[in-house]
C-alpha cells in the first residue's frame, strides 16, 4: 500500500480512540423535524359573543348530536370596531370539565386585513384572559409564536393566517365539515382561521473542531414536559440539518440510548427546567447499529454501470471483486444538499492517480442516463453503480449521503466522513500525482 493510504488509515483510527466523553448540552433551540414542515392543521375560529366560548370541537370524533357547552369568560377589552372570535389550542395534561387539554385563545380581528390580530392567551387556564400578560400580535403573511405556558422551555405553537389559496382542497373540505357539526357555534371560515405548527422540539449543538451534532427532546404528547418516559423522545443528526422523525428513540431513564455518526450516544439526565442535558459520548465502544471501525464490510452485491454508446447498460458486481485497494464508498442522491457540498471533493477524490486507492459512487434515486453520464460531465473517474434499499440496510446506512472507508481487506477504517476530509488526509501526505 502507498504511504499516503497508510497515514490516511493511521489517522482516522486516532481519530476513533476517544472514549466516554460526558458533555453537558444547553438546549436553547426550537427545531423543526418532518411533523413541523409536512402536517396541516388548522386552528378552526368562533365568534366571540356575549363574553361566552364553547367547548372544543374535535373534528376527528364529533357527531353532528353532540351537545354543544358554553362557558362564561372574563375578556379582555378589545378595540370594537374590530370582529372578536375564540379558538383552543391542543395540549395534554390539562385536568379541566369543560375544555380538558385544550387552552383557551381570544382573537381579535381575525383574517389577513390591514390591521393587525391581536392573540390572548389563557396560560394559567382560569378563564380570565386578562392575567396572563400582554396580546400577541400577528401581523399580515407573518407568523406568530404564543407560548401555552410560562416557561421558557415549555410548550409553543407558531400560528399564521391559514392559507386559503395554498391549499384551497384542505380548505373546502374544513368548511364543509364545519358547517355539520358546529352546531350553534358561529364558525367563521377557514379564510380567518389559522394554520398551526407545534414548536414542541428543542435542541441544543456540539462540536470539538472535527465532529459535530445536534440532539433534540420531542414534547410528543405536548403537555410542556420534554422528559416523559416512554412517550417523549430524542433524537441526533447533523449541525444545521431537519431532525427525522423516523429515526426518534423514545426516552429510558438514564439509558436513552442511540447512535451517529461512528460514535453512541446515552442521555444520562436533564435539568429540572428542560434547558440542558447531560450525554455521554463514546466512540470506542462497540456500535449496535452501525458500522464498527475493524470489522469486515458486509458482503453485497450491486448494479455496476457499464459504459455505452448509446443507453446505458448495468450488471450486477459483487463487493469482493474491488479488494486490493483501499476503497472509498458513498452512497449518495442527486437533490441531497449534502451532496452537493461533498461533490467538489468527490470529483477530486475521483482525479487521483493513486494506484492503490479508488471511490465506489452508489447513487440511490436517480436516472440511469443521468449516472453513466456522470463522470465525463464532471471530468472524474468513479467507479459508479447504484445503491438499493437491500444494500443501505446492510450497510447499516441512516442518512444519504455516506461514506464509508475500508482497507485492501475490506476492513472498515471510518465511516462518515467527508469526502473533503478524506481529500485533506491524503493531499496533506504530499502524493504528487493529483490532478488540479
Amino acid at each position: 500500500m502507498n504511504k499516503p493510504l497508510v497515514v490516511l488509515s493511521a489517522v482516522l483510527l486516532l481519530f476513533q480512540s476517544v472514549s466516554g466523553q460526558k458533555i453537558k448540552i444547553a438546549l436553547n433551540y426550537r427545531g423543526e423535524d418532518a411533523d413541523y414542515s409536512k402536517l396541516i392543521m388548522a386552528t378552526e375560529v368562533f365568534a366571540f359573543k356575549n363574553d361566552s366560548v364553547a367547548n372544543p370541537l374535535d373534528l376527528a370524533s364529533a357527531k353532528k348530536s353532540d351537545e354543544v357547552r358554553w362557558k362564561k369568560v372574563i375578556s379582555p377589552a378589545m378595540e370594537p370596531k374590530f370582529r372578536k372570535a375564540f379558538a383552543w389550542i391542543f395540549g395534554t395534561g390539562y385536568k379541566d370539565d369543560f375544555a380538558p387539554n385544550h387552552t383557551l385563545i381570544l382573537i381579535e380581528n381575525p383574517g389577513w386585513t390591514n390591521w393587525n390580530t391581536l392573540i390572548w392567551t389563557d396560560r394559567n387556564r382560569n378563564y380570565n384572559l386578562t392575567d396572563d400578560g400582554p396580546p400577541d400580535t400577528l401581523r399580515g403573511t407573518g407568523k406568530c409564536i404564543l407560548s401555552l405556558d410560562n416557561n421558557t422551555n415549555g410548550y409553543k405553537v407558531e400560528l399564521e393566517h391559514f392559507p386559503v389559496r395554498a391549499f384551497s382542497q384542505y380548505a373546502g373540505m374544513l368548511d364543509k365539515a364545519m358547517g355539520v357539526l358546529k352546531g350553534n357555534r358561529v364558525f367563521m371560515g377557514s379564510e380567518n382561521c389559522f394554520r398551526m405548527r407545534r414548536l414542541n422540539l428543542i435542541y441544543g449543538s456540539w462540536s470539538n473542531g472535527r465532529d459535530s451534532f445536534s440532539i433534540a427532546l420531542k414534547d410528543a404528547n405536548c403537555n410542556g414536559n420534554y422528559a416523559d418516559e416512554a412517550i417523549d423522545k430524542a433524537m441526533i443528526t447533523d449541525k444545521g440539518v431537519v431532525f427525522n422523525n423516523l429515526q426518534a428513540v423514545p426516552l429510558k431513564k438514564n439509558r436513552t440510548y442511540f447512535e451517529w455518526n461512528n460514535a453512541a450516544y446515552t442521555i444520562l439526565d436533564f435539568s429540572a427546567d428542560n434547558s440542558e442535558m447531560t450525554v455521554l459520548r463514546d466512540t470506542a465502544v462497540r456500535l449496535k447499529y452501525s458500522l464498527n471501525v475493524g470489522d469486515k464490510l458486509p458482503r453485497f452485491r450491486y448494479k455496476k454501470i457499464l459504459g455505452q454508446k448509446n443507453e446505458p447498460k448495468t450488471k450486477m458486481a459483487g463487493i469482493r471483486k474491488l479488494r486490493g485497494k483501499q476503497t472509498l464508498i458513498y452512497v449518495w442522491h442527486d437533490q441531497s444538499e449534502k451532496h452537493i457540498k461533498d461533490s467538489s471533493g468527490l470529483h477530486a477524490l475521483g482525479r487521483i492517480n493513486i494506484k492503490d486507492f479508488q471511490v465506489l459512487s452508489l447513487n440511490y434515486g436517480a436516472s440511469g442516463k443521468y449516472i453513466y453520464r456522470y463522470n465525463k460531465r464532471f471530468e472524474t473517474k468513479l467507479l459508479q453503480g447504484f445503491s438499493s434499499n437491500d444494500i443501505n440496510r446492510k450497510l447499516k446506512i441512516k442518512r444519504i449521503p455516506e461514506t464509508i472507508l475500508i482497507d485492501r481487506k475490506q476492513r472498515i477504517i471510518a465511516v462518515g466522513k467527508s469526502p473533503d476530509d478524506i481529500l485533506e488526509l491524503i493531499t496533506s501526505s504530499h502524493h504528487p500525482v493529483i490532478k488540479k
